[in-house]
């Protein structure tokens, strides 16, 4: 619970973190605890490296803390942990595979070009929040190239399904905070839908799945007449079809979708939104990216995957900004199944871990936003 006092004091839920690292570089631990708890932020890269390696053997996610992102994401990609997770993995990056990404390219770009097109027509162009308009965007992206584009235009309870499902991630991520049985209990209790926003919850998801298993169940009868290729649903189903004692049932399909959504649209909105910042401040960065752009004979009006893959300072200048400020601070806190060590250092059974990767990645120096200055770290 620290992020959450950090954010609200400070501005940065790594305020803490930072700041340790900033006095003592060389630290290569940071410890905390709440009641019986010890939670333990690595900093130190030999033993980031130790614990990537261990933790196959000796960790789980803490239930305590990752309970509402189980609720609502299941055993999607990001939370499952047995062996179906390789599958998982295996079908999304086939999924994800660059022809395949040529194919729906088209529905990201008319996606664009749609929402900027909307935020003119509203006269909104020089009075715009940003990172929410991204949100918007990469959200919307997502529920097209794996449902469909019918998907994104269905509505629950009045509001387009867009928008009903950000909202519904964002009430998932304030359970911790609106419960306070949590703190002593855990992130479980919430299964008991306790409290009104629990229960708010809990029924909208079962909404979303509901008509997300509808959406399954009509492309699946319309597989039967024709084969599609058009998204990431036709490419799952097409696989269950040619698999069928390895498949991805329809609740790990839906589970898969909510995932890649919240990755999606948060961590690609807060990301874009920065670069955005940065580019107004240091607009030296955008001269140069243009020109590269430039250079290779890109076709602003029709920019292509392939043209993205050329471009080299703009793909390192994005690395940069994620290690600058990371839209994914941490990990899901993992908690020691056995006890075991790490370098020279004995973890307990119990004991959470976690790393810090904006904290190892962010420069040694106050934290301030007044004046951004990217190291130029990446040789292009």
């Amino acid at each position: 619970y620290r992020e959450i006092l950090d954010e609200r004091k400070h501005g940065d839920s790594s305020y803490f973190g930072k700041e340790m690292v900033r006095r003592n570089p060389k630290k290569r631990v940071i410890m905390s605890n709440f009641l019986g708890r010890v939670d333990l932020m690595l900093t130190d890269h030999r033993l980031i490296e130790d614990f990537f390696k261990k933790e196959p053997l000796y960790y789980s996610k803490d239930p305590f803390i990752n309970y509402p992102s189980l609720l609502l994401m299941g055993n999607g990609l990001i939370m499952i942990e047995n062996r179906r997770r390789k599958l998982h993995r295996k079908i999304l990056s086939e999924a994800f595979e660059f022809n395949n990404l040529r194919k729906v390219q088209p529905i990201i770009s008319e996606a664009i070009s749609d929402h900027f097109s909307e935020i003119e027509r509203e006269g909104r162009m020089s009075n715009v929040n940003i990172i929410s308009e991204f949100q918007k965007i990469t959200g919307d992206i997502v529920l097209k190239t794996f449902f469909g584009a019918d998907f994104s235009k269905r509505s629950v309870n009045g509001k387009n399904i867009t928008q009903f499902l950000a909202e519904l991630v964002e009430a998932s991520g304030l359970q911790l905070i609106k419960n306070p049985l949590t703190i002593l209990f855990g992130g479980e209790i919430l299964k008991l839908n306790l409290t009104k926003h629990d229960r708010r919850v809990s029924r909208e998801t079962e909404e979303l799945r509901a008509i997300a298993r509808e959406v399954i169940n009509m492309r699946r009868e319309e597989r039967k007449v024709k084969e599609h290729d058009r998204d990431f649903l036709d490419f799952i189903l097409k696989y269950n079809q040619n698999n069928p004692d390895d498949q991805l049932s329809d609740a790990e399909i839906i589970d898969d979708m909510i995932t890649l959504f919240i990755a999606g649209m948060d961590t690609t909105g807060h990301l874009l939104g920065y670069v955005v910042y940065i580019l107004s401040k240091q607009p030296e960065y955008l001269t140069r990216i243009k020109n590269e752009a430039i250079a290779n004979g890109i076709n602003f009006d029709r920019i292509t995957i392939d043209d993205l893959a050329s471009l080299k300072y703009l793909d390192a200048f994005l690395k940069e900004a994620l290690r600058f400020c990371s839209p994914a601070p941490y990990l899901f806190p993992r908690m020691a199944t056995a006890t075991h060590k790490l370098g020279d250092i004995t973890i307990l059974k119990g004991t959470i871990v976690n790393v810090g990767s904006n904290i190892i990645g962010f420069p040694h120096v106050p934290v301030s936003y007044t004046h951004l200055t990217l190291p130029t770290i990446y040789s292009v």
